[in-house]
């Protein structure tokens, strides 16, 4: 938050030098928590593209801004173009991807606060630009100050090669946002003309970062339940203070570090807190009142159901698509591992893929306590459970590696993982012929071999292909 607050302190003088609306603190704000986030591996190139780009991204928008009110029907074609344009770019790979989070970032900004409406400020599209720099420069300045400042993320996304026939997740993510914003912002304006904002700004929450459609609706669920309580405890103390009034600041500051710190446990309380700041921050300028309440929850409503009927009913992506992806990615990196090639990045690419299948866990581990047998919550489990034997194989000294019963070992997991991975890509392969379990041993490098060959075993029960095999 220290980042956030001197960003935030920077914007506030700059507004008040040049008689700009409280619009620049919103941008610093929002620009100052994501890059925050998406800036701490980023290596210098990525941080020199962004200093160009966000700037230009951030005079784009506010161009953008009073269209949206002035006029609505180019404003919204142009504001659902550039987000669902910044989700089809993330098929051209992990540089084109963070372009992308930079795109959407200052849109939507606009969603945020009422400054569009407010025609007797003046342009600010000079400063939004000086703002951007201002935010990146305080993020910057802390990742030197606390050494975050590191390389980028070897195990990021890549681009991939997709079956003809069927479209990249990009391209279907970007079409499923694009028609939920599109029908938000109708929805929006015909229901709630003056507040329409509520109904486009949680359809975009909902759609956003969709890694199948199980994961949308456990995630949905959790942004409805955490939005619809942070909104009624902030617009019942909003309602109490007064517009204009310096405590509601420190009160949006409070929640926001409070929903940083709790965004780990779930998903839930970061949308509580986000909601709670709206809702505050609404009651700030002056639109209170316990009679907004039903509306902002009706709001919130209506673009949740929007959002998940596009995630399920338009060009899907199925979870069990996104799991066989990312075990895949993570099985590749542990074939470089076995195979002792380039060890040490293959170790850090599986210990991302590890990650990357935790984010898509949790509803897979919900389902798995409703049926009984092999689920695919397995798969993950098995996966994680390989993550120390790697690092202790990454780690171990060449001489012990080549010993003949070592050597003999990885050949055997390495004929396992070939095993598994065409059995995910479609293929039946037949059960390895007299296999044997690799017994635990005496030091660090045999319990490994072990670890990693029971693992494999439970990997290879689930039925993430044609069938399960391995089995008697």
């Amino acid at each position: 938050m220290v980042a956030v607050l001197g960003a935030y302190g920077s914007a506030l003088l700059l507004a008040h030098m040049t008689h700009q609306h409280a619009q620049l603190m919103v941008l610093a704000v929002v620009l100052t928590l994501t890059l925050e986030r998406t800036q701490r591996t980023a290596d210098r190139a990525h941080r020199v593209r962004t200093l160009v780009l966000l700037p230009l991204i951030a005079v784009a928008a506010s161009q953008v801004g009073p269209l949206l009110v002035h006029h609505p029907n180019a404003g919204d074609a142009l504001f659902v173009i550039a987000i669902a344009g910044s989700i089809w770019v993330r098929r051209f790979g992990s540089a084109a991807a963070r372009a992308g989070t930079l795109v959407a970032l200052p849109f939507i900004a606009l969603l945020t606060t009422p400054i569009v409406a407010a025609p007797g400020s003046d342009d600010p599209t000079l400063w939004a630009a000086v703002v951007a720099v201002i935010a990146f420069t305080w993020v910057t300045a802390l990742h030197l100050a606390t050494g975050s400042f590191g390389a980028a993320d070897e195990a990021g996304a890549q681009p991939r090669p997709s079956a003809a026939r069927r479209l990249p997740a990009s391209t279907r993510m970007a079409v499923q946002m694009g028609l939920s914003l599109g029908i938000a912002f109708a929805a929006g304006r015909a229901l709630f003309p003056a507040h329409w904002s509520w109904v486009v700004l949680t359809a975009f929450i909902v759609a956003s970062g969709n890694r199948g459609r199980a994961d949308v609706l456990h995630k949905s669920g959790l942004r409805i339940a955490g939005a619809l309580a942070g909104t009624i405890a902030a617009t019942l103390l909003a309602g109490r203070i007064a517009p204009g009034e310096p405590i509601t600041v420190v009160a949006i500051f409070v929640v926001l570090a409070a929903a940083t710190w709790l965004r780990p446990l779930s998903y839930a309380f970061w949308a509580a807190g986000i909601t709670a700041v709206l809702a505050l921050l609404n009651g700030y300028f002056g639109e209170r009142g316990d009679e907004l309440l039903g509306q902002r929850l009706l709001g919130i409503l209506v673009g949740a159901a929007i959002a998940v009927a596009a995630a399920w009913l338009v060009l899907p992506v199925r979870t069990t698509d996104v799991l066989r992806r990312r075990i895949a990615d993570a099985l590749a990196a542990l074939s470089d591992v076995i195979a002792g090639r380039e060890t040490g990045s293959a170790a850090h690419r599986f210990a991302g893929t590890v990650e990357a299948l935790e984010q898509i866990a949790r509803p897979l581990r919900l389902q798995r306590r409703l049926r009984a047998g092999a689920h695919r919550a397995d798969a993950i489990d098995a996966v994680a459970a390989c993550a120390a034997p790697v690092a202790t194989l990454a780690t171990a000294p060449a001489e012990r590696l080549t010993r003949h019963d070592t050597r003999r070992h990885l050949g055997q997991l390495a004929r396992d993982v070939g095993a598994i991975r065409r059995h995910i890509g479609g293929k039946a392969p037949a059960p390895p012929a007299d296999r044997v379990a690799i017994p635990s041993g005496d030091d660090a490098v045999s319990e490994a071999l072990a670890e990693l060959d029971a693992a494999l075993t439970r990997l290879a029960t689930v039925p993430l292909g044609p069938r399960g095999y391995f089995q008697k």
